[in-house]
């Protein structure tokens, strides 16, 4: 008789997930999780051919292990959008094939496991469990195997002893003592897989282990001691439920017949072809049909879109119309369309380039709409063979820098910034930017869809433009434009103009019904655009030579903790290697917090290392930290910069984090270290030339102030107005002491509380910051509320407004949107109201540097001075020398008065002759 089935669903899916590539359906939804899940709960059925079976999931309520600890699973990362959205189909998918499929709201699937084993076990089955999560083994004995089905691994009661060390009745021991980070299980100190294996093959039970503590040697048998209390509370975590009342009898857990209906409509709706056609030819497996179908999901033909020239943009003509597309080759059609440019108040202007660089970029054409009816492609220097005769581009350019630098004619554009830089490349500063339908759709909500043109036409034209791709194709043998034929670039090239245009008439209308957005973008987004196109132009100075020697130092740094880590390991291995990371700290040498991934390697990710206590594991991340910074600063600034002026150009991006911050590539220099040694070595490496000094004008603690004017709380108000040291004022008011009492410790739990809740810190990471047991890290945080009572009620309040509104505001009412507040999920939920929180006051904090880049730009004598960069919280000048201690009043007035908060916006200013120096 085949063994009654339990499949850990939700395993399944995280599993497929993981395992197969993103796939999507032509309307968008992700299908990888559904079609790897299924597939494989159904070569299981077909393997042991069971007559009773379930798959169980968890669900996103809260269980009694959330209330018995708070920390409990609270470190495991967000569910992706592209996984959460595929979870009711896969259910659907199992309940239309005939099986059993339970979750109980509050209760977690491990528990339903344990509960149907012993249910069957106590009618005389035999059980299959199929998972991957080791804290089944517990459940294991003569009569229960476990099988993990992606591995085809299966464990009895000798795999269990041959994998673990222990036997299954001493698995919730073991998970007890070396703990279980992802769980949030703490576990003992100081004891990882290999020594909880060796005392509990000496002790045989986890209270014989307490009970004879005193007997074990060294800090182990002192941790346990200490404790007790946390280990009572781990075990109860750890142990699988099986006696839970589920009022399921054996009748219901029986397979049933498949509903062909259901299975019909959710094949067509996930675009499953072959397994559609399965059911409308099953008895013919052979069938040529199933053959050709029966190719890899990723297979697909794709040809280039010629569009024409007359082209309808969408098939609702009421919303689109249709427009028509010129090519402008001829000097009559140029002077007719030049006429109009002159007579124009405004109109969407769009640049066609070699490249996305704007500093290697040469224009090829440019494109022009003044309305929805016609749209015109301006071509200059395509050079392929049979290429028509063009206009020549020195000679048109000339003709419009009038227009095109005339600031009483709008200018509307997407993406304006990269191009002004074209222009900018020929001699033409342009002027009258009035609308910029990236910048508009960000701020409109910069979580609906990415900002890039194709994107934002199809949110809210509901149109799909015709993409770079798919005239120029793909890889090393994508074209550039200017070798791209007229007939199908010129209709690509005038789209663009186009839909421009026609995103300026929707998105103004939706931004003319809320004042402050329509602020946001005129007055904050639009300006901050053309000051960073003269600091993406003007760049900073490096120093090569001192670049090369950090290079070189770095490198003998890493070969010295490299010769550290093999001593340590007592065997030679790749340190550069995850997999022999892994296979060295967590099997040789048994260190605790090792977790394998699903292609069966332990991780060694940063944020895995980081919570490991081991001299060995710090060693591991200061190479890897070196690495990363020799390779992508110490090594490459030198690449990236200018060979003849050594000035390297970073590019800003405004739409892409959800709070409003910039962020920069090319590189990034938002990644530097700020504060240690590392961070200040590889600033010195940015200089400022003969005569001149570089200024660093930083907003001090600008979000913990900006905490206190939201909040209103009276000790963090009257704390900044009287200019304390906050950190340490946090603590006199916590522990109840004066501040001449507080010790630098002191002072740095209460900076760790500070900062974790600014920045949605969850409990478990506080207390892992505070480096306190669970209960004096709750007592803390809680009497820290006692005194703060605004910053209490400043976060109830916000994520209250989150749940009701779904967005936050910042202080210019930009709205930051929380999708994931209603998430069932609760881990996920919990996430996004922690965001809730801090969005807020990071978002504040980014429209306030913003308000001062645009400021500082008007108040600073250009002759003299020049914005080279805005980082965090940070704006660096080059000015001369002789000038600077006349500008430093002007940068501090400048900054400090662009809002009135509660408290003081405090600005430091430094110079010198690098960047460190300035600091």
């Amino acid at each position: 008789m085949p063994p009654f089935v339990l499949v850990d669903g939700s395993y399944f899916l995280f599993r497929a997930f993981h395992a197969i590539p993103l796939l999507t359906t032509s309307q968008g939804l992700h299908t990888n999780a559904v079609r790897g899940a299924s597939a494989a709960i159904q070569k299981l059925m077909r393997r042991v051919n069971p007559t009773h079976m379930a798959v169980i999931f968890d669900t996103p309520e809260p269980t009694f292990r959330h209330e018995l600890s708070p920390i409990y699973k609270g470190d495991r990362p967000s569910m992706p959008d592209e996984l959460g959205e595929q979870i009711p189909y896969l259910h659907d998918l199992i309940r239309a094939l005939g099986i059993p499929l339970f979750s109980l709201a509050g209760v977690e699937a491990d528990d339903i496991i344990g509960t149907l084993t012993q249910q069957a076990l106590l009618e005389g089955h035999q059980v299959l469990i199929s998972t991957g999560d080791k804290d089944m083994a517990q459940l294991v004995n003569p009569k229960v195997t476990l099988e993990d089905s992606f591995k085809e691994r299966v464990l009895d009661e000798q795999g269990v002893f041959e994998k673990f060390g222990v036997h299954p009745h001493q698995i919730v021991d073991y998970l007890t003592l070396m703990g279980d980070a992802s769980d949030g299980i703490m576990g003992v100190p100081g004891i990882g897989a290999k020594t909880a294996a060796k005392l509990l093959n000496e002790f045989g039970t986890l209270n014989n282990i307490i009970a004879n503590a005193d007997q074990i040697k060294g800090k182990v048998g002192q941790n346990i001691k200490d404790n007790v209390d946390n280990i009572k509370v781990d075990h109860q975590l750890a142990t699988i439920i099986t006696g839970l009342e589920l009022n399921l009898s054996w009748e219901d857990l029986k397979l049933t017949d498949p509903n062909s209906n259901e299975l019909k409509r959710l094949y067509t709706e996930l675009e499953f072809r072959t397994q559609l056609q399965s059911l409308e030819h099953p008895n013919n497996p052979n069938n040529p049909r199933n053959k050709n179908l029966n190719k890899s999901i990723n297979s697909s033909e794709s040809k280039a879109v010629v569009p024409e020239s007359t082209t309808q943009l969408t098939s609702d003509e009421d919303q689109l119309g249709k427009a028509t597309y010129h090519t402008i080759l001829t000097q009559q059609d140029w002077d007719t369309l030049f006429q109009r440019l002159t007579q124009a108040k405004l109109f969407a202007i769009d640049t066609e380039t070699t490249s996305l660089d704007y500093r290697i970029a040469e224009m090829v054409g440019f494109s022009v709409a003044f309305d929805q009816q016609d749209a015109y492609y301006v071509p200059f220097t395509h050079d392929y063979e049979g290429a028509p005769e063009q206009l020549n581009r020195e000679t048109i350019l000339a003709q419009i820098k009038p227009i095109l630098e005339n600031p009483a004619i709008g200018k509307i554009g997407h993406h304006l910034k990269y191009d002004a830089h074209i222009f900018t490349n020929h001699g033409i500063q342009l002027q009258g930017w009035i609308f910029d339908t990236m910048l508009a759709s960000y701020v409109l909500n910069p979580t609906a869809t990415r900002h890039n043109m194709d994107d934002v036409a199809r949110v809210y034209l509901s149109h799909l433009t015709t993409t770079f791709e798919q005239i120029a194709g793909k890889g090393v043998k994508q074209l550039t434009f200017n070798q791209i034929p007229l007939e199908i670039a010129a209709p690509y090239a005038a789209e663009d103009a186009h839909v421009t245009y026609r995103l300026y008439e929707v998105l103004s209308k939706k931004l003319a019904v809320s004042p402050e957005l329509k602020h946001l973008l005129e007055r904050v987004e639009l300006p901050v655009a053309q000051v960073l196109t003269g600091m993406e132009n003007q760049g900073i100075q490096l120093d090569p030579e001192f670049l090369h020697k950090l290079s070189d130092e770095f490198n003998l740094d890493m070969q010295g903790f490299e010769k550290q880590v093999m001593e340590m390991a007592g065997e030679q291995f790749n340190i550069a290697s995850p997999k022999q990371v892994g296979e060295v700290l967590f099997d040789k040498l048994g260190i605790k917090g090792g977790k394998k991934t699903t292609s069966g390697q332990y991780s060694t990710s940063e944020s895995v290392l980081e919570k490991i206590d081991h001299p060995i594991v710090q060693l591991i991340l200061d190479y890897r930290t070196l690495a990363k910074l020799k390779s992508t600063y110490t090594d490459r600034l030198v690449i990236q910069a200018d060979q003849t002026t050594h000035r390297v150009h970073t590019s800003y991006h405004q739409a892409v984090t959800t709070t409003g911050r910039l962020s920069s590539s090319d590189p990034n220099l938002q990644n530097i270290p700020i504060r240690g040694e590392i961070g200040r070595q590889i600033r010195k490496a940015f200089i400022a030339p003969q005569g001149r000094v570089l200024m660093a004008a930083d907003y001090s603690q600008i979000e913990l102030r900006l905490m206190a004017h939201f909040s209103q709380d009276p000790a963090l108000v009257q704390a900044f107005i009287e200019g304390k040291d906050i950190h340490r004022a946090t603590a006199a008011e916590v522990l109840g002491i004066a501040l001449e009492d507080v010790t630098a410790d002191q002072r740095r739990q209460a900076k760790a509380v500070n900062f974790g809740l600014l920045y949605g810190m969850s409990e478990f990471g506080l207390i892992r910051q505070l480096g306190f047991t669970r209960a004096e890290s709750q007592s803390y945080i809680k009497q820290y509320f006692h005194r703060y009572p605004g910053i209490y009620e400043y976060m109830q309040r916000t994520r209250q407004l989150a749940h009701e509104q779904g967005f936050v505001e910042t202080i210019l009412g930009r709205r930051l949107y929380t999708p994931d507040i209603d998430a069932r999920n609760m881990m996920v939920r919990k996430a996004a109201e922690r965001a809730a929180i801090n969005a807020p006051l990071q978002g504040s904090a980014a429209d306030i540097i913003k308000m001062a880049m645009i400021e500082v730009e008007k108040k600073i004598d250009h002759q003299r001075s020049l914005l080279l960069l805005q980082v965090h919280d940070e704006l660096v000048l080059e000015v001369d020398q002789d000038y600077a201690d006349e500008l430093r009043p002007i940068l501090q007035d400048a900054m400090q008065n662009v809002v009135q908060l509660t408290v003081p916006l405090v600005v430091d200013v430094g110079q010198g002759l690098n960047w460190d120096e300035a600091h």
